[in-house]
């Protein structure tokens, strides 16, 4: 949850109006997401669009969205819309503002929060929609796409964190003072637990997996069904040429094989799925949340609120939960046998 900037809204009001050539009516905070502002946009004939303000979000990444949606022809992909200049963006203070439309539904994270999820059906719909999206040629936007690798984003900001802790910084308010104190405590976890890490990015290059075009965070909140039980995929901030396991991550758990069955069934091609790459990515998921909430409250937050929602956020993943991820990972091997796409070397090294 993000908590709104102090910026006056009217100038963006006005300056989305005259960019997009809308009659732009109103603008309301939309308190979800972590590193952008979202905000919903409502014409004077009550079109609703979702604006987005984001200083990370790199233009390379709109335009995938725009070229998978318009020339790959992927009815799911919420992509930007253009403004009158044919730009995918604005700049506003520190900002590139998007506009999308608005997708009237509710997302899977909308569904988890009232204890209910997608169903069966719904669940296999997302693994046709992620199958369309990695059988889609990367010469279709080969100009625009990263290449994924296999290490830490940001390393660098984790050990500064460390660092931080281990040299006492000076503490401003409580919730820096007990994120130094819970690091001190938990350093050697996190150590170990980066050791693991490595050790699996080791053995997903030895895989020599296909990249294909991947979203790189299709998460609950990124899930949204509308009325007529359409899915759609929005926040493509995170996609790039990457193994297909970097996206079928956030499927893995009590129903997994709904989604791998359908996915499977979609994609025209032998798939080998790998099972130290998922633990790659089940691993980097927690030192991510790790630094970036620690990131956050340490050296950039400014509001006490969003200090007690990120403090909140990181009692998940400190100290990380080694047993849990190592169960997560046993878990995938035996679904991945069980629906035959692990790499036959494998099959055959455990017969």
């Amino acid at each position: 949850m993000k908590v709104d900037n102090a910026f006056d809204k009217t100038k963006l009001l006005q300056l989305l109006s005259s960019a997009y050539a809308l009659p732009l009516q109103s603008i309301t905070f939309f308190p979800e997401g972590e590193d952008s502002y979202g905000y919903i946009v409502v014409s004077e004939t009550g079109e609703k669009y979702f604006a987005k303000a984001s200083t990370s979000v790199p233009d390379t990444c709109l335009q995938v969205a725009s070229l998978l949606r318009h020339q790959g022809n992927i009815s799911g992909v919420v992509a930007p819309l253009e403004t009158s200049e044919s730009a995918l963006s604005i700049p506003w203070h520190d900002f590139q503002v998007s506009l999308f439309p608005f997708i009237e539904g509710e997302s899977r994270w909308d569904l988890w929060k009232v204890g209910k999820d997608f169903t069966d059906k719904e669940l296999s719909q997302t693994g046709a929609l992620l199958a369309t999206i990695h059988g889609c040629p990367d010469t279709i936007a080969s100009d625009h796409l990263t290449v994924a690798k296999y290490d830490l984003p940001l390393r660098h900001e984790l050990h500064t964190v460390l660092e931080t802790a281990v040299k006492k910084g000076p503490s401003q308010n409580q919730y820096q003072k007990q994120l130094l104190e819970a690091l001190v405590t938990h350093r050697s976890s996190i150590l170990e637990t980066m050791d693991r890490y490595d050790e699996l990015g080791r053995s997903a290059v030895a895989s020599q997996t296909s990249f294909v075009i991947t979203h790189g965070d299709p998460t609950p909140g990124n899930l949204i069904l509308d009325a007529e039980n359409r899915l759609y995929l929005i926040d493509w901030d995170g996609v790039c040429l990457g193994p297909p396991e970097k996206d079928l991550v956030s499927f893995t758990g009590e129903r997994f094989e709904v989604v791998l069955e359908r996915y499977l069934a979609e994609r025209e091609c032998d798939v080998s799925l790998h099972t130290d790459i998922f633990g790659f990515y089940i691993y980097e998921w927690t030192l991510n949340e790790i630094r970036d909430y620690s990131t956050k409250i340490l050296f950039k937050n400014k509001d006490t609120r969003q200090n007690e929602y990120d403090w909140d956020s990181l009692q998940d993943y400190l100290p990380p939960n080694r047993e849990l991820m190592e169960d997560g990972i046993a878990a995938i091997r035996d679904t991945l046998g069980k629906c035959g796409v692990l790499p036959k070397q494998w099959r055959l090294d455990n017969v």
